[in-house]
């Protein structure tokens, strides 16, 4: 670059960001390197269709513009944007040594532009280095690296605004943190499918809001917190933006992890940054004041060596809760993966009191959450895709419709149904005698339930081709319809553990040994038998003594049973896997024939 091209750049920082952005992306290809013919596209924001169009100039020339002479040197920089009527002549295009062409889509490209093309590129965001160095080379203020990191992760017109701002601290990302906060943009959660269990709490909650900022009613009176729980990826956290832009509130979304990880970790800063979210939702009233992960929080019936430092932080997060159920505007909604965990002080009323529980999506919301984020294919089309994703969470369906369009954009066009049949897992064939393991385990389940009295009808069904994720799909399944049963006895509970257990005794009885299936994990088979027996002697008193050793509620994952109550909870389980294991070998004939059926047939529906 020429001495008058760099005075003249200098003064444009957009645009020579544009072009260190342009040396990141061709820096490998042959007409960079070597400086041979061709000609490169490059894909960019399209309000930064100007500035790359001067920077691919630089790049090719190194002059100022007013010497940049495309007809003497042979090179050239072409500009295409969506929908315009501009069209490119091949030969003209082939007549130069070196062409770029800068274009806001892959859209823009014809087909025959993009065959022509040596190679094309997204051009992706900046590095915080080269914020840092632009900034340098501008004359403007020195920035951390941390600031220069938080500029590049906002969208283009955020770093359009203040890539070169005199100034760059936090309060420059005041404006965008606040567009953030407050969800008057769409998706409002009653346009969003699946969220069942949410729904007619959060259209309660915004009739109640609506009354409430109409005078109508007392904020007393508002159902005012709630929490969210179950497993991974069934969309907790999009549910409180979804929530916030529904009741047109600010969002404050924090979670214990982030008070413990602000200043130096101690108990004093950990304290600090909690008061500073409560008192955020307070100040942007009305507002959703989201804690994720709530479990975090510490359990003051937990005994560890931080047991000081978990009883300060759950009083303080107490006292706060307490104070901010009485601010008018302020919502809580709080968020877990393991309630069990949660101090139970937290969840009496007048705090988290309301309990919503997100379940894996149906068959019919799983295609209807997949339709909705690919906004193309009709949801006739992706139901035959969305019926072979069993156990898929919405942030499953969310991340396969990111890959269906990725292809799409490749291509230049909007996504098909044939990119979402592109992006589906792989599916794997079950062999022969896995399968009928698989058929084995479920009919174990079947004969045990039915046999159990407790229960009216199973239904069991396996597949031969799975996904390639053991952790998303079983091959098999067993639902069993339970009787009414209003409280829980001693022979309901022992029944339970059998039918648990009986997948792993009916393989060892069928196939003369067990697998790892129904065990391994939290919610396995395996894990359910052994809570149960752990509930019974722990809780219930139905050990040899009838004695309380600790309280329903601590019986959770982190729970410690002294060497007495694991003793019996070994003799429990040992008592119903004998039980199961002699009705089988009694009953091997059935459940063999049994497990044939399943296999030719894929389900079976049986009663008592």
């Amino acid at each position: 670059m020429t001495a008058a091209a760099f005075k003249e750049v200098r003064k444009r920082p957009g645009v020579l960001l544009a072009y260190f952005l342009l040396r990141r992306a061709f820096r490998n290809t042959p007409q960079f390197r070597g400086n041979n013919a061709g000609t490169l596209i490059a894909i960019v924001d399209k309000q930064w269709i100007g500035r790359f169009e001067r920077a691919g100039q630089l790049l090719l020339s190194g002059q100022a513009k007013a010497f940049f002479r495309p007809e003497l040197t042979r090179h050239q920089v072409i500009t295409v944007e969506t929908g315009s009527r501009k069209k490119i002549d091949m030969d003209v295009l082939r007549g130069f040594a070196q062409t770029i062409v800068v274009a806001d889509s892959p859209r823009a490209i014809s087909k025959t532009m993009r065959l022509a093309a040596d190679a094309m590129f997204v051009v992706e965001k900046p590095s915080a280095r080269h914020v840092m160095a632009i900034r340098k080379l501008a004359g403007r203020s020195k920035v951390e690296l941390g600031e220069a990191e938080k500029l590049v992760r906002q969208d283009w017109d955020v770093i359009d605004a203040l890539l070169c701002r005199q100034v760059l601290g936090d309060n420059a990302f005041e404006s965008s943190a606040m567009q953030d906060s407050i969800a008057e943009v769409q998706p409002r959660l009653s346009e969003l499918p699946g969220y069942a269990n949410a729904k007619p709490w959060a259209a309660e909650l915004a009739a109640d809001v609506a009354s409430w900022r109409n005078g109508a009613l007392e904020w007393s009176q508002v159902d005012r917190a709630a929490l969210l729980t179950g497993p991974p990826g069934v969309g907790k956290s999009f549910l409180a933006g979804a929530l916030a832009a529904e009741l047109q509130v600010a969002l404050v979304a924090t979670s214990p992890g982030q008070w413990q990880s602000s200043g130096g970790g101690y108990l004093g800063d950990m304290l600090k940054a909690m008061r500073a979210s409560f008192e955020e939702a307070r100040s942007n009233a009305p507002a959703v004041l989201f804690l994720d992960e709530l479990d975090s929080i510490g359990n003051r019936q937990h005994q560890s060596q931080h047991a000081f430092y978990e009883t300060q932080v759950v009083n303080l997060f107490l006292e706060l809760t307490g104070s901010a159920s009485k601010w008018p505007g302020v919502i809580l909604l709080g968020a877990t993966n393991r309630p069990d965990d949660i101090d139970r002080a937290v969840l009496r009323s007048g705090r988290f009191e309301r309990h919503i529980r997100l379940e894996i999506p149906t068959p019919d919301e799983r295609a209807e959450i997949l339709s909705y984020h690919l906004s193309g294919p009709c949801l006739q089309e992706v139901r035959p895709l969305t019926d072979l994703l069993e156990r898929y969470s919405p942030a499953d369906l969310e991340w396969l419709a990111r890959v269906a369009k990725r292809r799409a954009r490749a291509e230049g066009r909007a996504v098909e149904i044939v990119d979402v049949e592109r992006s589906m897992p792989q599916r794997l064939k079950l062999p022969a005698d896995v399968l009928r393991r698989v058929a084995l385990h479920e009919c174990g389940h079947a004969l045990i339930a039915l046999d159990s009295g407790f229960v009216e009808s199973v239904i069991v069904s396996v597949t031969d081709t799975i996904l390639d994720d053991p952790a998303r799909q079983s091959g098999g399944k067993a639902h069993f319809d339970m009787k009414d049963s209003f409280l829980q006895t001693e022979d309901f509970l022992r029944a339970q553990i059998r039918i648990a257990l009986a997948g792993a005794v009916a393989e060892q009885v069928g196939m003369g040994g067990r697998s790892t299936g129904g065990a391994g994990s939290r919610g396995s088979d395996l894990d359910l038998a052994t809570s149960i027996a752990m509930r019974m002697v722990a809780s219930y008193g139905m050990g040899p003594v009838p004695r309380l050793y600790a309280d329903l509620d601590r019986i959770t994952e982190s729970f410690r049973p002294s060497p007495d109550i694991s003793r019996e909870i070994d003799r429990i389980l040992r008592e119903e896997w004998d039980k199961c294991r002699s009705s089988l070998t009694r009953d091997r004939d059935r459940l063999l024939a049994m497990a044939a059926d399943l296999v030719r047939q894929g389900r079976l529906s049986l009663a008592a």
